[in-house]
């Protein structure tokens, strides 16, 4: 008898998370720690790690490439978040992370505005890096959302707005255009902070945000970046 498609999809997550994920946990730490840093950003990311409260806004298909810089805020006694979906693709998301050190918080995902992250809010105003994905969980890839703004504002954090890139690698067939470095791949990161102007309505505060996070993106190339935007 055919499963229904909700559990043939459950059980495919069950394995990723269960089984795939522990074996290729290892090779996937050693390929992390292979990568070259080419430009820590060591001043900027000083001044980001000595504010007290901070949200990282970056885009979702650049986590893959922001697991080389863990290490850097941990070294700094720095503990990061992010704000994961609680769906079976942000509970994968989440267990991967955690691997490298990485917590998470789960979102509610039928509450409206971002009153499904008061633990995350929390967390941030407590001193831990809060790193949400702009761009949301579903997308569409590297269009701004309001929640990185809403939240900051809520936990009176500094925003800063984190690119990466990496010249050489395999782009993944996912709504985020994650992308995958080979080893030995040098990594670009590119930080900025972000102060919304008082004066502007939430609205456009995003529309700031977003056109300066896709700058960013675009002065190192970032593969991530859809080709519309470059």
């Amino acid at each position: 008898m055919k499963l229904p498609a909700n559990w043939r999809r459950r059980l495919r997550f069950f394995a990723l998370e269960q089984i795939l994920l522990p074996t290729s946990t290892p090779p996937l730490r050693m390929l992390v720690r292979s990568w070259r840093l080419r430009d820590k950003q060591d001043a900027v990311l000083r001044a980001m790690l000595a504010a007290p409260r901070v949200v990282i806004a970056t885009w979702h298909g650049m986590f893959l490439h922001l697991l080389a810089y863990a290490p850097v805020a941990l070294a700094r006694g720095r503990r990061m978040v992010v704000l994961v979906s609680p769906s079976l693709d942000g509970r994968l998301l989440a267990a991967a992370l955690a691997r490298f050190g990485i917590d998470h918080v789960y979102g509610t995902s039928n509450a409206r505005g971002v009153s499904g992250a008061r633990e995350f809010i929390a967390r941030i105003a407590s001193g831990e890096i809060g790193i949400i994905a702009a761009d949301g969980p579903r997308g569409p890839c590297c269009v701004a959302k309001r929640g990185p703004l809403e939240i900051a504002a809520l936990a009176d954090a500094q925003v800063y707005l984190v690119s990466t890139s990496a010249h050489r690698g395999l782009t993944l067939p996912s709504w985020d255009r994650s992308h995958l470095p080979p080893p030995f791949a040098g990594i670009n990161l590119i930080v900025r902070p972000f102060t919304p102007s008082a004066a502007d309505d939430l609205n456009t505060q995003v529309q700031a945000m977003q056109s300066e996070m896709r700058a960013l993106a675009r002065s190192i190339a970032s593969p991530v970046l859809p080709p519309a935007y470059r």
